[in-house]
């Protein structure tokens, strides 16, 4: 995608110039977290209950110690400094500094944000950004929340803030938050506040900057300094010396100004804790976070400190905004001071608004595509992953130990699974998969993440796609973390898939293919082959042992752990993600090969031979392992349904198929690709057919060479590696294709819809476990909290199956037709198939004539308002039967795949 069209976009300038003039236009971004409370990371109490130990009435009142939160906020990559506007509708009990969500326990399906917010527009290097908070006139209905909620099961549907009316006859604010920089170090911000109510309204506005508590805990050579006024009525931050970006050392923050154009004072208070509050003790603090609700809800006007200094200020502006009307305050942060900060801010927010529009508009003027409706959720798509960049920090040593200034944590700790990440230390910006619900890194998600930032910032998605491996996060068994809550669970490996796919588009994107970036990722992709190689130890089966795999509710069982006679859960898809995980680092090692071979004119020994045939070995054997009979009958697949099911492994040895229909037997169709001639010309490795037929010789034919027989070269010339056959992806898509089974009208399914009216069950040991379809949420909460997937659309693996069919579609050909939708009479080859469910996953987000677009729920804020074209919500995943939204509302991590998919109708492709 080398066009002048888009290279000659503003936005990619600043980019390039990112990267290779050194300006450091990512030093200040959104990277300010929606959600610090209720994180495992600052639970101090004994029986690890995160959310009870740190609840969202505490937050107003209580520092953090590995980050901060806020409102739609601002702040520099090691969160230093930090900059957000709160918000008081005169009625409310507490200021609006943060967003409002139940936590896992008093939620129904587990934590919920309970607020219409959007995230609008945003640039990759943070040139401009918006966002929409839709704030109640009305008192905000917290206890209601909260007491509603918990009267409901999980067979109920949640109670949301559109049912207390507060967000009814548009009885709202509409606040709006601009950033918009001058340059790397200079930011303008605009706060917009319409009313759209009929009548008059109040409203106070706190722009607000502070310092993150980093002088608190103890550590030498890091001391509290003052946010101070200067005579001309700006803040002054001085330089600041704050937690640094090498393990036990500081780093210098240079001193800042902070500009407002409203006539009111500042206030100030300090950013600690207030102990007399939440635990009836003194520490000594006068002056504490809670200061301005205190001053202004509360009345204490004693709150705040009148020597005009502290680690917070904020400036109080109030105004009563008459119906329609809207009210803009200006502000600017910046590293030099300025005798007229605002001469040139409307100029500059405007120009920076028009260039981030004009950088999404460029994609499709490259290739003379026009749709407004697909340009604008493919900006918003973009946008809300940017906003999703947040910054995480963690030193899990110093959480286990303690902090010198501090109560020692519970010695519980060292007993934990955490102490066996006792290395592990954070302190990186990444796309979170939801900034409310889920505010960490989630390994497998991130994944999915990373790829679909390729051509969005390639630096950024290769740094994201292997920062997990790398000697701050890896165990020293070269495990590699999955989440803040259970850092040893185990997600399926799909790093080298991330890696070749940002290595293939970030090639069409720039026109250079990145070979470092391959040499980087395949020194630490070989350390976690070489974790996953040893889970093939539990059976005598040669089945990869995968346990939690993000599969969640899918299952009848837990299958993370032996059932309660000692039978085991053998996976079909553990086995699948390993070849997956195989096959992609084949490709890399076969590119890096050719490169060195044809570019270099080195037969480098790094990517000898010997490599080469020990991937192609170890996927053969894979593909084996998960398609061969055994002396007692049974594997994962099943000759007469034509399906792949779990296997319950008895411990005599017995087995019996869990014949649910779910996307457990839909992963072996992911794990495929193929090779062309000029492949086998670097290696002869690849060529299967000789490997085969040199096997047969020797041992003659049997069941092994069978189950391997359909890898190799098609009549297409290309040589196809894939763990199901042909023959089997048919018998597969009978199920896949039908839509009184996977698919809907907006993708494939989690789980059958046979399901729903023929529950699963199965009896072991005395205990029955069941499973029935559920379009939405989960009945069951198997893994607690949020987990919804029993029926669900989910974005990502359909993704990855849509890349898979046309993987398929490449080898064999437009002659190799299935029928589609099953019973149809209407055969099609795989690759309009994949078209075809691809357009299904983007309808998800089009309206047509009669109605709004199916993500948008019945009564919901977006289905009330008239004019909501540019508004969406990015859902964790969607209802399989009518695609509403369900789960983490704004999770726009792995859901912006959907921008991928627009990009491939474009025209553009990552292969």
């Amino acid at each position: 995608m080398n066009s002048s069209t888009f290279t000659q976009s503003a936005e990619y300038s600043r980019l390039h110039s990112s990267s290779v003039d050194a300006v450091d236009w990512h030093l200040w971004g959104t990277y300010l977290p929606d959600r610090q409370w209720g994180t495992v990371r600052e639970c101090y109490v004994e029986d690890g209950n995160a959310w009870k130990a740190f609840p969202h009435d505490h937050a107003r009142s209580r520092v953090y110690r590995w980050g901060e939160d806020g409102l739609f906020g601002w702040t520099d990559r090691n969160c230093h400094l930090c900059f957000a506007p709160a918000f008081w509708n005169g009625k409310d009990p507490i200021l609006k500094e943060r967003l409002f969500g139940l936590a896992n326990h008093e939620g129904n399906h587990g934590e919920d944000v309970k607020e219409a917010y959007y995230h609008i527009l945003n640039t990759p290097t943070y040139s401009y950004a918006k966002a929409l908070y839709v704030y109640p006139i009305s008192e905000y209905p917290y206890k209601q929340l909260i007491a509603e909620n918990a009267k409901l099961t999980r067979n109920d549907h949640e109670f949301e803030i559109e049912q207390t009316g507060v967000l009814s006859n548009n009885n709202v604010f509409h606040c709006t938050i601009e950033y918009a920089k001058d340059y790397f170090d200079d930011t303008f911000i605009r706060i917009s506040v319409r009313n759209l109510s009929a009548d008059p309204a109040y409203i106070a506005v706190l722009p607000t900057l502070w310092i993150r508590n980093s002088w608190k805990w103890g550590y030498p050579g890091i001391s509290k300094r003052n946010i101070t006024v200067n005579s001309d009525g700006s803040l002054f931050v001085p330089e600041l010396l704050g937690p640094g970006v090498q393990r036990f050392s500081q780093d210098k923050f240079p001193a800042h100004y902070f500009y407002c154009d409203q006539p009111n004072q500042w206030l100030f208070t300090d950013n600690e804790t207030n102990c007399e509050l939440l635990f009836a003790t003194a520490d000594g603090e006068k002056y504490t976070k809670d200061a301005f609700h205190r001053y202004l809800v509360n009345g204490e006007k004693q709150a705040v400190n009148p020597a005009l200094e502290g680690t917070k200020a904020a400036m109080i502006c109030e105004n009563t905004i008459s119906a329609g009307d809207t009210w803009v305050i200006n502000c600017r942060l910046s590293s030099k001071s300025h005798a007229n900060p605002f001469s040139d801010s409307s100029m500059i927010l405007a120009r920076r608004e028009e260039e981030a529009q004009d950088f999404y508009a460029s994609y499709q003027r490259i290739k003379n595509f026009k749709s407004s409706e697909d340009l604008s959720l493919f900006a918003a798509a973009s946008s809300g992953l940017l906003w999703s960049c947040k910054y995480y920090e963690l030193n899990l040593y110093r959480w286990l130990k303690g902090d010198p200034g501090q109560l020692a944590p519970p010695n519980s700790r060292w007993q934990s699974d955490y102490r066996n990440w006792k290395y592990l230390h954070a302190h990186d910006i990444f796309v979170m998969p939801d900034a409310w619900e889920y505010p960490y890194f989630c390994k497998w998600d991130l994944m999915f993440h990373a790829v679909a930032f390729a051509d969005l910032d390639p630096a950024f998605a290769k740094n994201q796609s292997g920062i997990l491996r790398t000697s701050r996060y890896v165990s020293p068994q070269a495990q590699v973390p999955a989440y803040e809550w259970a850092f040893s669970d185990v997600d399926p490996p799909l790093a080298s898939w991330a890696t070749w796919r940002i290595f293939t588009i970030d090639r069409n994107h720039t026109g250079i293919p990145d070979y470092r970036f391959l040499e980087e990722s395949i020194k630490t992709l070989l350390l976690e082959y070489g974790w996953w190689s040893n889970r093939n130890a539990r059976t005598d089966s040669d089945l990869f042992d995968g346990g939690f795999l993000g599969l969640d509710n899918i299952s009848p069982f837990d299958r993370r752990y032996p059932l309660s006679d000692g039978s085991r859960i053998e996976q079909a898809d553990g086995t699948a993600w390993m070849g997956l995980l195989t096959i992609y680092m084949l490709k890399i090692v076969v590119a890096l090969k050719q490169r060195a071979i044809n570019v270099l004119h080195n037969s480098s020994a790094e990517y000898s031979g010997e490599m080469v045939q020990r991937l192609v070995i170890s996927f053969m054997h894979s593909v084996s392992s998960l398609n061969s009979k055994e002396e007692r009958g049974y594997l994962n697949w099943d000759c007469q349904d034509g399906f792949y099911y779990d296997l319950l492994r008895r411990p005599d040895g017995t087995a019996e198929y869990i014949r649910v229909r779910s996307l457990t037997g839909i992963i072996p169709l992911l794990a495929v690709q193929s090779f062309g001639s000029s492949d086998l010309e670097v290696d002869k490795n690849l060529n299967m057919d000789n490997a085969i037929l040199s096997y047969v010789q020797v041992h003659g034919i049997d069941d092994y060479s069978l189950s391997i027989a359909h890898l190799g070269c098609y009549s297409t010339g290309r040589y196809l590696f894939a763990m199901v056959s042909p023959y089997r992806l048919r018998r597969v898509c009978r199920w896949l294709f039908d839509e009184s089974e996977f698919l809907s009208d907006y993708g494939i399914r989690s789980l059958s819809k046979f399901h729903e009216s023929n529950p699963f069950s199965m009896t072991v040991s005395g205990i029955t476990a069941s499973l029935q379809y559920s379009p939405a949420d989960s009945p069951v909460a198997m893994f607690g909290g949020n987990s919804n997937w029993r029926g669900p659309v989910w974005m990502p693996i359909n993704y990855l199956l849509i890349e898979a069919l046309r993987e398929y579609h490449r080898v064999l050909g437009d002659d190799f037709l299935i029928e589609y939708p099953t019973f149809s009479g209407c055969n099609l080859h795989l690759g309009h198939i994949a078209n075809d469910l691809e357009a299904r996953l983007i309808s998800l987000f089009q309206s047509d004539e009669d109605k709004k677009a199916p993500f948008i729920k019945p009564n919901s804020y977006l289905d009330n308002l008239t004019n909501a074209e540019n508004l969406y919500n990015f859902h964790e995943y969607f209802n399989g039967d009518d695609g509403t939204g369900v789960g983490a509302s704004h999770q726009t991590g792995w859901t912006a795949m959907v921008r991928r998919m627009l990009l491939h109708r474009w025209g553009f492709s990552g292969d």
